[in-house]
Formats: structure tokens, C-alpha cells, sequence
């Protein structure tokens, strides 16, 4: 598993490193297309490792793909926004690291949309109408909606509001492709990608203090002294390498309960 990380984490710095070279300056290198190349191999050979440890190789259906490829466009997103951001804005940097602290909020947010509305609901009085599910569900949406439009506006763009319900229905892209008489696996898988994304989230922000890289053409847009403030290639490096391992683990269905004897990674066979 470590080499599968470590794999996953050099091909996206060899993927910044080598679109910063063909995109990001004046004089282009013809080596950088080769470490471009690479760098994809070697992104992907990532998961290979993990599967080559436990034998077990995985299909990859036609909805794991679908609810892959968000997390892997933002992972490609914030490779953009680190390597060559005048393609998609020259503040990008700046502003992918808002979407990493919105994504702070999402993550709770994911959680408690699903469980706290038909908690509070069982337990609510008959008759009190503002604790059925629907009205906890929309005072939640509102409270988080507030706190995303307060960072929208510290990091002074509209784009992250509109981010935010971007990354939001992402959460939810798994639970809405799965169909509706199997709501018991559905809610299951949701938690098992919560549980995931919070542990991710948790490591990779810690490990963003820790393990320099690159600055590349990161540019911040706060005139903070925070870390990911005066250092946002550490937060864009986090985002990338946060994105693409949750859109590994939906590619191969790894939040998916797998039926006895497929010997999926993680799963009893």
C-alpha cells in the first residue's frame, strides 16, 4: 500500500512538474512530454501495486467510471491550477486552496445530511413540523450554505459558493447511481466514502506541513500569513492528490460491497 501511495504522489508531482515545462514557461524542453507520460504511468501503476499485493483484479463497470471521473477532472484541475494556472485563471492556486477548506465543511456536511435529518425526525414530537426531516434537511443545507458563502466571500470570489454545490453533489454522485431498491448498500457506501474522504483529508493536510514541494507557478491569492497562505503548492499538491484517490477508489469500486468470493481489496472472500 505504501508503494501504491508513494507511486500515486511522485506521478502527480512528475505530472506538474512536466506540464510546468510545456505549459507554465517560455522555453519548452522536449523531455517534459516524456515525464508527462510518465508521470500518467506512473499515476496509474499506482493501484496496480495494491492490487498486485492482494491478487485481486477488479472490473471496472460503466457507472464506477461515471463516478470516478469528477474526482479525477478536479485532480487534473488542481495539477492545472498548480502547474500552468494562466490557462485557468492566475489566481487559480489561491482559490483551489479555498476549495480545499470548503472541502472541510463538505465532508462534514456529506455526513450529516444523510444521518441528522431522520435522527432528529424519530425523536421529534408528533405534529412539530421544523423537526421533520425535510425542514432539518434545508435548516443544515441553509447553515452550511452560510458558512460556504463566508469563505466565498474571505477569499473574495463567487466561484467557491458555486464550487461548493459543485463538490457537493460530487458526495452524492455514487448514492444517485445506485439504484433505489438497494438503499441499505447505498447508505453503506456513503459511509464508507465519508469515512475515507475524513481519514484522507486528516493525513494529507498534515502531511501538506510536513513534505515540501515544488512551487511550480502556485500563485496565492491572501495576503495571509497562514501556511497554505504563503505556501498554496502545498494545499493544490493535497487537493490533487485527495481527488485522485478517492476517483481510484470509485474507479475500482472500492466503496462497493462486494458479493462473497470476488476477493476485492479489503473485502472477505
Amino acid at each position: 500500500m505504501v508503494s501504491g501511495f508513494a507511486a500515486i504522489e511522485g506521478g502527480v508531482i512528475l505530472i506538474a512538474a512536466s506540464l510546468h515545462q510545456i505549459l507554465g514557461v517560455a522555453v519548452y524542453h522536449p523531455l517534459a512530454m516524456v515525464g508527462a507520460i510518465a508521470g500518467v504511468l506512473l499515476l496509474f501503476a499506482g493501484p496496480q501495486l495494491w492490487f498486485l499485493a492482494t491478487r485481486a483484479w477488479p472490473k471496472v463497470t460503466a457507472a464506477q467510471a461515471l463516478a470516478a471521473f469528477p474526482d479525477l477532472a478536479l485532480a487534473g484541475w488542481f495539477v492545472l491550477g498548480w502547474a500552468a494556472p494562466r490557462l485557468i485563471g492566475q489566481q487559480a492556486a489561491g482559490m483551489l486552496v479555498g476549495v480545499m477548506v470548503l472541502e472541510f465543511i463538505i465532508i462534514h456536511a456529506s455526513i450529516a445530511l444523510v444521518a441528522a435529518p431522520q435522527v432528529i425526525a424519530q425523536k421529534a414530537a408528533e405534529g412539530v413540523w421544523w423537526q421533520s426531516e425535510k425542514a432539518v434537511l434545508a435548516g443544515l443545507l441553509l447553515m452550511y450554505s452560510v458558512a460556504a458563502a463566508g469563505i466565498s466571500a474571505g477569499f473574495h470570489t463567487a466561484w467557491l459558493f458555486v464550487g461548493f454545490w459543485i463538490l457537493m453533489a460530487n458526495k452524492f454522485i455514487g448514492d444517485w447511481l445506485t439504484p433505489p431498491a438497494q438503499a441499505e448498500e447505498r447508505l453503506q457506501r456513503h459511509g464508507a466514502r465519508w469515512g475515507l474522504s475524513a481519514g484522507l483529508y486528516l493525513l494529507l493536510a498534515m502531511g501538506s506541513i510536513f513534505i515540501p514541494v515544488p512551487r511550480l507557478a502556485a500563485i496565492s491569492g491572501s495576503s495571509g500569513d497562514g501556511l497554505w497562505e504563503q505556501h498554496p503548492e502545498q494545499a493544490v499538491m493535497m487537493g490533487a492528490l485527495y481527488f485522485a484517490l478517492l476517483g481510484f477508489c470509485e474507479l475500482y469500486g472500492g466503496f462497493n460491497r462486494a458479493p462473497a468470493g470476488t476477493g476485492l481489496p479489503g473485502r472477505p472472500a
